[in-house]
């Protein structure tokens, strides 16, 4: 298969970052949350939702939309987040909320 460099995105300083991957290769943009967690996971759709007002949507959209993903399982929730930075504010802010919103009692975050 034939490499080819292409135009991902920008980084925070404005320069183009690229990459060099297969032609078989897809890139698809990032979907927010609650998109996939509506698609996918309808039940922690109204959780999702009561969580956003409860934070208010500044808050949702940075710390929460930007996740790689959620699961509960019956008391339990594993949130997956891509920055350490996320994961502890979302720990040191958010905690009680997600435990009320989603009915769990042990939450626990992981970066990936």
């Amino acid at each position: 298969m034939d490499k080819k460099y292409r135009m991902i995105e920008t980084n925070e300083m404005g320069e183009e970052i690229h990459i060099e991957y297969p032609d078989a290769f897809i890139v698809e943009q990032f979907t927010p949350l609650i998109e996939r967690i509506e698609a996918n996971k309808p039940k922690l759709l109204e959780p999702l939702k009561k969580l956003k007002t409860e934070i208010g949507e500044d808050n949702f959209e940075k710390y929460f939309n930007t996740l790689l993903d959620i699961k509960k399982f019956e008391n339990q929730m594993m949130i997956t987040t891509d920055r350490n930075i996320n994961r502890s504010i979302i720990t040191r802010q958010f905690m009680d909320h997600i435990h009320r919103c989603f009915e769990v009692d042990s939450v626990r975050i992981v970066v990936q």
